[in-house]
């Protein structure tokens, strides 16, 4: 036979993680905690095993720690992580100024792992931001994770009362990009020159500055229209010269007007007139006069079947409804009803990819909008949304060649369309008034914002239904909490030290946001502590507390703990009136199976934004959980749960219950506290105050073992779990015939999940609206992260609407078919797999919403063929069969609340 010759010439003192060949050649690409490294083959002839040996290794550069690696093409690598983001790379055959041969071309944001996350408001507007304890090792990080669109801030100016902002290019220069901002004030106008990066007040001859602008934008003709309160102006851009004025015949002051292409509309009261700019001149085409009030107009040139067609829409007071006019002739299309007492505020004909919009906002923050047809104007499919408490002023603009539309108001929201949908995406400033495009020499493809105070201006983010922002801890983030009377969030964090070359100390191998801490505090052992000693010759993990500001995300201050003393459990309570960090720790000997002491710490942040330490309180065991239960701490050690009360500054026992295998999680609501145990799922307790004692009241009753990683009380009755890649809720027997039953947990919910759940906590990434439609869901969502990253949506559906939920998820399953043809039931089915010979039990009680969602991407026709047979219960409670638009209208609302 073959004889294999084996390299014996060591490459590295690492485990190599993953491998991957290069080309068809003779080369091997690892990685080896990160570092790239080459092993080339160098092959004698004839080509056998016998013949091959190891030639060479070298160090190529450093990527992300990989999970796995796929050489594609011309030098360019994939390295796959569930550690921190995955890369594409270019490898180089010269090294770069840091010694490397590796370009980092692309990197894939990745989640993974999360070990813990806090979900807070930060801002307090109603915008929950989830921050996560993601990646491991140097990659580790905070991420934050939001709804919506971020503005990135280029510049601002303090400007109060501003009615108006639009922007022109005007000059002698004739200027390709906007040199000009026109703001309209009460009674006046302003106009300011943008100069490079600089912005400074200016006078433009043909500017009314003495009235108030409704209107100002470039037109055909090389021209700029104003419209002001008194009148219609039309410049010359160039000369700057006033060309055509025109004011209304019977001396009355103009409320608003619009502008498409040569046709101006003006409203005066409930008067319309229509003007067309000729040869440098206003002429009137047209002119009707409504029976009632005018609020809102918008002119818009429409491409349709038959051709481009001028279309005005108009919102009228009294009546509360909209019309669609044709130009020039301003004869009556459609006339729609908006139902209410709330007037029009603000009207915009939009134009998404082939569709068109009619979309009317309302003086409460409520936004009607219509599918439109370009030709006959008709107005279908209307439907309502609400996106905030305020007036909506309606703007649209053009970023990255796509149409999109901004409604200003105190929850600003951009309009996008994207696969086949309209979305509703919030922008991340807590009000927005008045916006216009801004494409100026130094503020390309920008917005000008404008609030109460201030005029900004900034570039948008990419519109997309999350954004994540990182920050590089370079060490492994274990546990967060949030407290928001310190405005500040306590991060605990582990890296390792390494022994240093002649191994006489431990030193961190790269810079992490730990050793950046220059007034960090260290902890010391307990004095009748006994544990094995630190040695310099091994690697060591090192714990500290991080205190970083809730805005800038900065360290400010920190803490690191003793060595061996690892952090278990954080949380942020209230004792006796003074606001508290609580860390539970346990002291991990190498030589013991279970750690057998720990402790309780408690730590104030002082008005200087620094921690101390106020109090320590030794347990005879790792602390894995830590929660203000009521005025006091609840704790649980190793298989005990205790609960302490805050006296004279000091934590005393009051009471203690002791009957789980490993007590690992801890949630309290009221006079309950559940417990998460390590393999007999859930158990209930009470705590009875004139008692002073935990009375177990009910368990779960499932007598196979069940290995939970997450657990959130839902509410009183009804607790969520998870279970390795599970998850599952357990509900309070409450409505037992037999008292006996009364202790027993049922097990309505469960489903196969795919991830493995570390985290549960309640929380929304979308803002809820005051005054919105009855929602289908009850409670707060919760939300989940998984050690793959993935961050997850958990929601309670009332009856009727799970029933047809249900129905139509059975009918998509047997309609449309998997990755594989895979059974959608038999992918969801609970795995009971702890079991000596592995169980399942169908999935019940959950809804899979990734694939409900998709009955939105299906065609008209498969969408009717579904539906068959789904009936549901009308207002009367008769039964009636469920129409396309009923679910189109209701898996759209459920999709937005992520």
């Amino acid at each position: 036979g073959t004889v294999l010759h084996a390299a014996c010439r060591p490459i590295l003192e690492c485990v190599i993680s993953c491998v991957g060949a290069v080309d068809d050649r003779p080369a091997i690409s690892l990685r080896c905690h990160g570092r790239l490294l080459m092993l080339l083959l160098r092959l004698n002839s004839p080509l056998t095993r016998a013949d091959q040996h190891y030639h060479e290794t070298g160090s190529s550069g450093e990527t992300v720690s990989p999970s796995c690696i796929a050489y594609l093409d011309n030098g360019v690598t994939f390295v796959g992580s569930c550690l921190g983001d995955s890369q594409l790379c270019k490898l180089s055959s010269a090294a770069d100024e840091s010694g490397g041969y590796v370009e980092i071309l692309e990197t894939f944001t990745c989640l993974a792992p999360i070990l813990d996350m806090s979900v807070v408001d930060v801002d307090q507007q109603g915008r929950d931001v989830v921050v996560t304890c993601s990646g491991f090792g140097r990659n580790g990080s905070l991420r934050l994770v939001r709804s919506g669109v971020g503005i990135n801030e280029q510049a601002s100016i303090d400007l109060a009362g501003v009615k108006g902002v639009w922007s022109l290019r005007c000059g002698t220069e004739m200027a390709e990009s906007d040199n000009t901002l026109v703001l309209a004030f009460v009674g006046q106008t302003t106009v300011l020159s943008l100069k490079g990066e600089e912005v400074e007040e200016t006078e433009l001859e043909g500017i009314a500055a003495d009235q108030q602008t409704h209107y100002c934008s470039n037109v055909i003709g090389n021209k700029i229209l104003q419209i002001t309160g008194q009148s219609v102006r039309l410049i010359n851009e160039e000369t700057l010269q006033l060309v055509s004025k025109w004011a209304p015949p019977s001396g009355k002051g103009i409320s608003t007007g619009s502008c498409g292409g040569s046709h101006v509309v003006v409203v005066v009261g409930n008067e319309l007139f229509c003007l067309d700019i000729q040869d440098s001149s206003l002429h009137q085409l047209s002119h009707v006069t409504l029976e009632h009030e005018i609020a809102c107009v918008d002119v818009r040139v429409l491409k349709g079947d038959s051709g481009t067609s001028n279309i005005c829409a108009v919102g009228l007071w009294t009546n509360i409804s909209a019309r669609v006019l044709r130009l020039p002739s301003l004869d009556i299309l459609h006339t729609q009803p908006l139902g209410g007492d709330i007037l029009p505020r603000s009207i915009l004909v939009a134009e998404f990819d082939t569709r068109t919009y009619l979309l009317v906002a309302l003086g409460d923050g409520t936004l009607h909008y219509f599918q439109m047809d370009p030709d006959s104007g008709a107005l279908t499919n209307g439907k309502k949304v609400v996106l905030g408490t305020k007036p909506i002023v309606l703007r649209q603009f053009v970023s990255g060649d796509a149409h999109h539309v901004f409604a200003c108001s105190n929850h600003p929201t951009i309009i996008h369309w994207n696969n086949h949908k309209l979305l509703f995406s919030n922008v991340n400033l807590k009000e927005v008034n008045y916006i216009c495009t801004l494409n100026s020499d130094s503020f390309r493809d920008c917005l000008a914002l404008v609030d109460d105070n201030t005029l900004t201006i900034g570039s948008l983010d990419q519109l997309q239904m999350l954004h994540i922002h990182p920050v590089p801890l370079a060490e492994s983030p274990r546990r967060i909490s949030h407290q928001r009377h310190s405005h500040t969030f306590l991060v605990a964090s582990c890296r390792v030290d390494v022994p240093n070359g002649d191994k006489t100390a431990l030193i961190s191998p790269k810079p992490c946001a730990s050793k950046s801490v220059s007034n960090m505090l260290e902890g010391t052992h307990p004095d009748d502590l006994s544990i094995l000693p630190v040695t310099t010759t091994e690697e060591l993990e090192v714990f500290s507390l991080l205190l970083f500001d809730e805005n800038s995300l900065e360290v400010i201050h920190g803490y690191q703990l003793s060595p061996r003393e690892h952090v278990t459990s954080l949380t942020s309570c209230v004792l006796d009136s003074t606001h508290y960090y609580a860390v539970g720790t346990a002291f991990v000997d190498p030589t013991e199976k279970e750690p057998n002491r720990g402790r309780v710490l408690l730590f104030r942040v002082s008005h200087t934004k620094v921690l101390e330490l106020v109090y320590m309180n030794d347990e005879a065991g790792a602390v894995y959980q830590v929660v203000q239960f009521q005025d006091k701490l609840l704790i649980s050690v190793n298989s005990e749960v205790r609960l302490y009360k805050w006296e004279e500054g000091k934590m005393v026992l009051e009471c203690s219950y002791s009957d789980t295998i490993l007590a690992l999680y801890l949630k309290c609501k009221g006079d309950f506290i559940l417990v998460g145990d390590l393999m007999r799922s859930f158990k209930l307790l009470v705590y009875k105050a004139e008692k002073s004692v935990l009375e177990e009241i009910s368990v779960e009753t499932s007598l196979n073992p069940v290995f939970m990683t997450a657990m959130e009380m839902i509410d009183d009755e009804n607790y969520l779990g998870a279970d390795g890649r599970h998850i599952f809720v357990c509900q309070k027997n409450s409505e037992a015939a037999v008292e006996a039953d009364l202790m027993y947990m049922l097990q309505p919910s469960r489903m196969y999940i795919g991830d493995n759940i570390n985290v549960f906590r309640h929380g929304s990434l979308v803002m809820e609206h005051p005054g919105a439609s009855p929602s289908p869901i009850q409670g707060k969502p919760i939300i989940y992260g998984s050690v793959h990253g993935a961050v997850g949506l958990v929601v309670q559906l009332d009856m009727s609407t799970f029933s047809v939920l249900a129905k139509l998820q059975e009918s998509m399953a047997a309609v449309i078919k998997s990755v594989g043809n895979i059974e959608h039931e038999v992918y969801r089915c609970f795995s009971m797999e702890h079991t000596a010979a592995t169980k399942t039990k169908s999935a019940e009680g959950f809804i899979d919403g990734d694939l409900v969602e998709h009955f939105l991407d299906l065609p008209q026709e498969k969408m009717e063929q579904i539906i068959k047979g789904i009936k549901k219960n009308d207002a009367h409670g008769m039964e009636v069969d469920v129409t396309v638009e009923d679910l189109v209208k209701l898996i759209e609302d459920l999709s937005r609340i992520h």
